[in-house]
């Protein structure tokens, strides 16, 4: 609930859908999988206490979650300091694997991070498109929207574009100034789903932006997709899922969930799906005792760093700092409430 109500119910419904697939097939080496969840209501001291139950007083094995960043980095120590395997399904920001700003052995990620996403997001649409100058737009005080700002520009001035500007937006949003910019290419980096659907109505609507948007996470929620309608037609965006990927893991993935809940599923359903069957595949490597806790965790972890498998994420395996290694899929909007295949990058880049 809270921000994060706009990512987590489907997280959550694809979770249930894993474990009783793998559950029906068996479990892992015939134990059962059993998920519990908790709501932090997108509060980061939530996450971190919740995180902190579920590890000790209901012995989890292993835990995913918790849904943005900035609560990870209150409850991803937690779960290192109790030694305790936790894969971050929806975290983008940086310092959630790999180079943390605390110790983080524990950690892995198969939510793509917004330090490759928003390069390669803009890498196609430089290569394509050209833009003389780029306003990168996001909401004061969002401090993940701050850092990607910062990616993008980085990354926009890397391809060649130097009239690239960083603004901090207030709660109005986007000022009427706006409409005598000359910019013809605008990107949003925000956290929250409900902000992109809000920058983006303003720029259309209200000033008559016909330039190319290009935006972050948030931008690959259907939620958001949905509610913009004809307004989002086009905004461009890096997913780590494309639902038009026609693997058989992806397109059984699609059907089953459909079948199941009478809706299809997004990118955080599929990351959260497949983060489930990552550590089923974990455990049923992993050599298990089934009565030494923190041995099992510790086998999972070590198990977890060598997983390999075709995913509706795609072809998937950590790299040696426990994040994503699979295909970058760049998707616009469609004005319909979906999104169309723009390109897709191979795993290992290219």
């Amino acid at each position: 609930t809270g921000d994060g109500a706009a990512f987590g119910p489907q997280q959550l419904r694809a979770a249930r859908l894993a474990v009783e697939q793998i559950n029906q097939d068996g479990g892992v080496n015939g134990a059962e999988l059993n998920l519990e969840q908790r709501d932090d209501g997108a509060d980061p001291a939530a996450s971190a206490r919740l995180m902190g139950e579920l590890i000790e007083n209901d012995d989890s094995v292993a835990v995913l979650g918790p849904t943005f960043s900035n609560s990870s980095a209150e409850a991803h120590p937690v779960a290192n300091d109790l030694k305790t395997p936790v894969l971050a399904v929806s975290n983008t920001g940086p310092g959630i694997v790999g180079d943390c700003p605390y110790p983080c052995e524990y950690s892995f990620r198969d939510s793509l991070g917004e330090a490759e996403a928003i390069p390669a997001n803009i890498g196609e649409y430089v290569s394509v498109s050209d833009p003389d100058s780029v306003e990168v737009i996001f909401p004061e005080g969002d401090a993940f929207g701050e850092s990607s700002a910062m990616t993008a520009e980085k990354a926009f001035k890397a391809d060649g574009v130097e009239r690239t500007e960083v603004v901090a937006v207030g709660p109005d949003g986007v000022g009427a100034t706006f409409g005598n910019n000359e910019t013809a290419t605008v990107m949003i980096t925000a956290s929250s789903g409900e902000t992109v659907v809000q920058l983006i109505r303003q720029l259309r609507d209200d000033f008559g932006f016909d330039g190319k948007i290009l935006g972050g996470n948030a931008f690959n929620s259907v939620a958001a997709a949905g509610e913009l309608g004809p307004s989002g037609k086009g905004a461009q965006s890096a997913s780590a899922w494309f639902s038009g990927n026609d693997s058989d893991e992806n397109r059984e993935f699609i059907a089953a969930y459909s079948k199941k809940y009478g809706e299809e599923p997004d990118q955080f359903a599929a990351q959260s799906y497949t983060g489930v069957k990552l550590l089923a595949e974990a455990a049923s490597t992993a050599d298990l005792t089934f009565s030494d806790l923190a041995a099992d965790r510790q086998a999972i972890k070590d198990s977890l760093e060598g997983v390999e498998m075709e995913t509706p994420l795609g072809a998937f395996g950590f790299t040696a700092d426990n994040d994503v290694n699979q295909p970058i899929w760049i998707v616009e909007m469609n004005g319909k409430g979906r999104y169309k295949l723009v390109k897709e990058i191979p795993t290992g880049g290219g």
